[in-house]
Formats: structure tokens, sequence, C-alpha cells
């Protein structure tokens, strides 16, 4: 069995077990304040990690503490180093109930029966393709027989192959190796491999002159684009839905602050407590205006990128099932927030490919 079979049968599997491919009716009764808000991301650093992006700032920030604030309900943080498919089997086992993370592992944990919904866009993540900087490597058309290291069934993985095919070669014409981020950085370190494809964790390997940057999705199409959701999983959503609303208003607060400009400096302080250098966040963000890339609706834009990542899903064999997008997208915690925290004109609404609608 390859990978990819194995790890669409292991998550169904989980979930399977977990008894959540059919969720079951709630009674309508009065909401209690639930006992904690749990949430699952990707995290980096040692001892106690951090997020960075929306859900770092949601976090250090307090935001969304701030909604619970004289309610007997606690928020748990917890970071995944092993990314997607870890935080789909905590959803699955009912360890957490809402996860921050890449759309890729989104679209693969519904597509094996999770339960969840999408309350709002997460934002995307800067993806660089780095060389070895011995090798004879300018731009992504001279990867063509190279060796390159990418996290399979993640979203760098979706972005490295709409990278190469926006310049002309294939899956065919390389040799992909699945490497977490750690291994990565030794492969490359060691010459095992002549490229990689990740986020700005790849960068402190140019600074010492062992890799040198030749793509990043700065300068991509949108078809090569990160997206991810914040997800809610549906039993916590029926259960406590005024919790689900405190939840996505934190979370909202929090882009709304995440987008001013002026804010930058001390969001990059934020989201250093990840371990991650300050200049590195600095260049990861840079580029571009912070409103953009904090744009949390779930507009026509969002919804082009899931679909073409569950396209890219069903020709990789991640997933099987077809998966309805209208029923997935939960707009309407996101829309009362909006409205509540008079927010609806703030981010503009994006047509399919991106760009603003008028």
């Amino acid at each position: 069995m390859s990978v990819r079979s194995t790890l669409v049968s292991l998550l169904s599997a989980a979930v399977v077990a977990a008894g959540l491919t059919a969720p079951a009716a709630t009674p309508a009764v009065a909401e209690e304040a639930p006992a904690a808000v749990r949430f699952g991301s990707v995290g980096f650093g040692s001892g106690q990690p951090y997020g960075t992006g929306l859900i770092g700032v949601a976090q250090v920030k307090g935001f969304v503490e701030d909604e619970f604030k004289g309610t007997p309900t606690k928020v748990e943080w917890t970071y995944f180093h092993a990314t997607g498919p870890a935080i789909n089997e905590a959803l699955a086992n009912r360890q957490v109930d809402f996860g921050v993370y890449g759309g890729l592992p989104n679209i693969i944990g519904k597509a094996g029966g999770l339960p969840t919904r999408i309350v709002l866009a997460g934002g995307p993540t800067r993806v660089f393709a780095v060389a070895r900087a011995d090798q004879p490597i300018a731009d992504l058309k001279d990867l063509k027989g190279r060796r390159i290291a990418v996290q399979k069934a993640t979203i760098i993985h979706f972005v490295l192959l709409r990278a190469l095919e926006a310049n002309g070669l294939t899956e065919k014409d390389v040799t992909l190796v699945d490497l977490k981020n750690a291994d990565q950085l030794a492969a490359l370190t060691a010459g095992s491999v002549d490229a990689a494809f990740g986020a700005s964790f790849l960068l402190p390997l140019r600074d010492k002159g062992v890799v040198k940057v030749i793509y990043s999705t700065r300068q991509g199409p949108s078809s090569a684009q990160t997206f991810s959701g914040v997800l809610v999983h549906n039993d916590f959503a029926r259960q406590y839905p005024e919790a689900t609303a405190k939840v996505v208003r934190g979370f909202v607060r929090a882009a709304h602050w995440a987008s001013f400009e002026e804010n930058r400096e001390e969001a990059v302080a934020v989201w250093s407590k990840s371990g991650i250098p300050s200049a590195v966040l600095k260049e990861d963000y840079d580029g571009e205006p912070l409103r953009s890339q904090f744009n949390i609706l779930i507009d026509d834009y969002t919804r082009a990128r899931f679909a073409d990542g569950i396209a890219f899903a069903r020709q990789q064999k991640l997933i099987r099932t077809e998966i309805d997008l209208d029923a997935w997208f939960d707009p309407s915690y996101l829309a009362a927030a909006l409205k509540d925290l008079k927010l609806e004109d703030f981010w503009p609404r994006r047509a399919a490919d991106g760009t603003p609608r008028s």
C-alpha cells in the first residue's frame, strides 16, 4: 500500500473508530458554557511551542480568552509538530474542538469522514523553494531531474506541484523525497537532496550560505497559493453555538488587529515566541499588505482555493469521496461577528482569482 493510501486509510479508521462518520442529533436544550474550548494547530519551538499567523495573534494577544471572561470556560492551545494529520486525528478523537491548519489536510480529514465546519478562512502561509548553493539551479525550470524534499500530503506539497505546473514541469519531471521539516534541513545540509519546498524555517539555511531561494509564493500565480481554514467539530458547534460564536468573534478581532501595518512590529514579536528568528518572520510577511494576508472572508477566492485543493487531492489519490463545499462552509458565525464588530466592509471580497471585487 502506498504512503498516500496508508494515510487516508489510517485517518478513515480513526474517524470510524471514534464513531464520527454520522453526527448524532443533539436535543435542543439551554446551552451551558463548556468547561474548555480546545484548539489544535501547527506550532514551532522547543519546550512550549507557539503558533504564527492568525492563531499566534489570537492566543498571545488574548482575543479568544477575552470573549470568555466571566465564564468558567478555559481556553486550551495545543500545537502539533506532526502538522495536519495529527490535528485531524485529534479532532476525530475529540481531543480538540477547533483546528487551525492547512487546507489540504482539512480536505483529507473531511473526505475521511471527519465532521467539521469551516467557519472562517485561516489565511495563507508563505512557501519558499530553495536549492543548494553549490548547484546550478536558478529557478523552478532548473529543477527538472532533481531531487526535491517536501512533506507530502500537506498544503506545501500542493503548492509545489502547482508551481511546477506553472513553469512547464510535472511531478514526473522530478523526484519527490517525503521529509518532515527538520529532516529537510538535514538533507539539504548533507547534500542528499538538491532542493526543498517549505515555509520560512528554510531561510536560516540561506543565511548560512547552504541554500539560495529560487521561488516563493509571493511571486506565484493564484493557483499556487496556500489556503487554510478555521474548523470546528460539528458536535461542539451543535452543543455550544454561543461558545462557537465567541470563538469566531475572537478570531475576527485577532485578524482585524493583525491587519494594521502599525501592529506589524508587535505581531513579529508575538510570532517570534515560536523560536523563528524575527528577521525571518519579517521577510515571511514582507511584500504584501497585512490586510490582504489576514483576509478571513469565506468569499469566491476561498471557495475556489478549496475547490482546487479537492481536485488536487483526488488527482493525487489522497481522497476518493466527493466533498460538498456548500455544506462544509458555514459562514453564519463569521457574518454575525463582522456585523457585531461593524467590520462588514473591512476586508475586500475577492473574485475566484484573488482580485478584489469592485
